[in-house]
C-alpha cells in the first residue's frame, strides 16, 4: 500500500490512521480503517483516479471490537483524544467519537458492525485484513447507501477496477462473492439497495473518462458477476416474504447524518 501516492488535502490523516492502527495492534487492540482512507489504501494502482473526486479527507474512521471498548477508550485517551461520552452511551457502545483538542482531528470507531442504511456485520471479520477492513466490506460500505452520491459511485468503480470478484482463497484482496450473496440472500432490503446501486455504478461507467475501454470491461464484468450471483443465489423464506411488499414499505434505516463516514 503506497501511502505516498495519495496527493490529497489532509494527507497527514492517513499517517495518523496508520500510526494508530499499528500502535493499537502492538497493544493487542484490533482497529481497522474504513471509509475514504481505506478505499485509497486498497487502490494503489489506480490512486490517480481519486483525484477526480476533488475532496479533502475530513476525518478518520475505524472498525473495532465491542469486547475491546474499554481498551479502545483507554488507548485513544492515552493518544491525546477526548471521547464524546454522550454518543458512546447513547449508542450503547456501538459507536465511539473522539476529537483531538490540538489537531481537531475527528475519529469515529464503529464496534462490531457498521449500521447506517443497512447493517454490515464486522464482528469476527477484522482479522481478515490489515490495516483496513476487507475489500468485501468496503464495497458493502458504499453499496448500502440508499441515497448514494457520485463520489460513492466513483469510489466503488475504482475498487472494482482494482480488485477481482471471486473466492477469497484466491487472494486476500479479492471481493468475496460467496460472502456477499450469503448476506443478501437473507435480507431483501439490503439486497434491493445493493443491486440497485451496482446497476447505478454500471450506468455511470461510460461517464468516467479516465477509465479506458479495457478497464471499463473489467469493471462491467465484475459487476455482472456480482449481480448474476446475487440473483441466482437461493433466498431465505424471510427474504421471499419481504420481497412481496417491495418498496411499498421502507426497506432501510433512515440516517440523520448520511455523511458521517463518507
Amino acid at each position: 500500500m503506497r501511502r505516498e501516492l495519495f496527493g490529497v488535502e489532509n494527507e497527514h490523516f492517513v499517517d495518523e490512521a496508520l500510526r494508530l492502527v499499528a500502535k493499537a495492534e502492538d497493544q493487542g487492540i484490533r482497529l481497522r480503517i474504513l471509509g475514504s482512507i481505506a478505499y485509497r489504501l486498497h487502490s494503489p494502482e489506480n490512486i490517480h483516479l481519486f483525484s477526480q473526486l476533488e475532496r479533502a479527507l475530513t476525518d478518520v474512521d475505524f472498525a473495532g471490537e465491542r469486547s475491546q471498548n474499554r481498551e479502545i477508550r483507554r488507548f485513544m485517551k492515552e493518544e491525546g483524544y477526548e471521547c464524546d461520552e454522550g454518543i458512546l452511551v447513547g449508542s450503547e457502545g456501538a459507536r465511539h467519537v473522539y476529537i483531538h483538542p490540538k489537531t481537531h482531528l475527528n475519529v469515529d470507531v464503529f464496534a462490531d458492525e457498521l449500521y447506517f442504511c443497512h447493517p454490515i456485520p464486522l464482528k469476527g471479520r477484522l482479522h481478515l485484513d490489515y490495516p483496513t477492513i476487507t475489500t468485501t466490506d468496503l464495497l458493502l460500505e458504499k453499496m448500502q447507501i440508499v441515497e448514494i452520491n457520485l463520489k460513492d459511485i466513483k469510489d466503488a468503480l475504482v475498487l472494482l477496477l482494482e480488485h477481482p470478484v471471486g473466492e477469497p482463497s484466491a487472494g486476500r484482496e479479492n471481493i468475496d462473492l460467496d460472502y456477499i450473496t450469503s448476506i443478501l440472500s437473507g435480507d431483501w432490503g439490503f439486497y434491493y439497495t445493493v443491486t440497485t446501486n451496482l446497476r447505478r455504478v454500471a450506468d455511470y461507467l461510460p461517464q468516467l473518462t479516465a477509465v479506458n475501454a479495457e478497464q471499463a470491461d473489467h469493471i462491467s464484468s465484475r459487476i455482472h458477476t456480482l449481480l448474476q450471483s446475487i440473483e441466482e443465489a437461493p433466498k431465505s423464506l424471510k427474504w421471499r416474504i419481504r420481497a412481496k411488499l417491495g418498496t411499498r414499505k421502507r426497506w432501510y434505516q433512515e440516517v440523520a447524518d448520511k455523511n458521517a463516514i463518507y
